[in-house]
């Protein structure tokens, strides 16, 4: 795919039947896939032109095979995923969205209902096959309409608490509002709580502090603002940092990685093959009569 910025993009995951890739900061030409191709935004929203419609701005897409199409990821990041047609998931999934001649249609999906930030960013930061396949398994199934967490059968499995409606409005504020703007008294504000009753019930709900769940979108937003082009020092403010000293520090001791390793190890785009038989992908790109130009596998 032939883009008309300076792209961001992660490692290319190839398994079979499914590939994926993180991508940002890019412009792309009008192109078209072989496979089904859901796009899935990470901190904000894209913009995206399907066949002949105008622009239109999105948090979630999913988009026929062989269907025209350009993005602009429009300052935020996408997960990219690649699904081969023939896969029963992919069935399932145009089953719900894309009925006879639907090109594209956009889902209602939350990450936060059942995706951990921390999971997600590690994916991001560091190659991890194994944990973004099941991030991806998890979007799919959401998708599908189905439990998007795996589960043992019911005899050996730990009863789990029903999930409160506050505590999965304050993950969904978390996920959609700057960090900078967030703090713990204005998310008890808006979910009518007070501070330390909302502390307790979200440690009991999620399992981790909201203090740590906070930070962990501090890091995932600055990261994000990195690969969308700015630099550290603005990315690390913006993410509500003190400044980019505070930010590094919290970087290794959360991950292990430093933001300007994060930026070195990303400077190149690795192709992974996590299967002896990955996805048959092939891209092609048209000119502006809407004629192929170039095809890519």
């Amino acid at each position: 795919m032939k883009a008309t910025t300076s792209p961001f993009r992660s490692n290319f995951y190839l398994w079979n039947g499914v590939s994926a890739i993180f991508f940002s900061n890019c412009l792309t030409d009008v192109h078209s896939h072989n496979t089904m191709q859901i796009i899935v935004d990470i901190q904000d929203h894209f913009r995206c032109r399907v066949g002949n419609d105008n622009w239109q701005t999105f948090k979630n897409l999913i988009i026929r095979e062989n269907t025209p199409h350009q993005l602009d990821t429009a300052g935020s990041v996408q997960l990219i995923i690649y699904l081969d047609v023939e896969t029963t998931i992919a069935r399932q999934i145009r089953a719900r969205y894309l009925p006879e001649k639907k090109d594209a249609c956009a889902p209602d999906l939350h990450l936060a209902d059942f995706i951990k930030p921390n999971e997600l960013q590690q994916t991001l930061l560091r190659p991890d096959p194994a944990l973004l396949l099941t991030i991806i398994g998890q979007i799919l199934r959401a998708l599908a309409g189905q439990n998007p967490v795996e589960t043992h059968s019911s005899k050996s499995a730990i009863p789990v608490p029903k999930p409160d409606e506050r505590i999965a409005n304050v993950e969904r504020l978390l996920s959609s509002t700057p960090p900078a703007d967030t703090n713990i008294p204005w998310l008890a504000a808006q979910v009518h709580l007070s501070v330390s009753r909302l502390r307790s019930l979200f440690k009991q709900q999620t399992g981790v502090s909201l203090y740590k769940y906070i930070l962990w979108a501090r890091i995932r937003f600055a990261i994000n603002r990195i690969m969308a082009g700015s630099p550290i020092n603005d990315a690390a403010w913006e993410a509500g940092f003190t400044d980019n000293s505070h930010f590094h520090k919290m970087l290794v001791h959360m991950f292990g990685i430093s933001p300007s390793q994060f930026i070195r190890d990303h400077h190149t785009m690795d192709i992974l093959t996590c299967d002896t038989s990955p996805l048959n992908f092939e891209t092609k790109v048209y000119d502006e009569t809407g004629r192929v130009a170039k095809v890519y596998h």
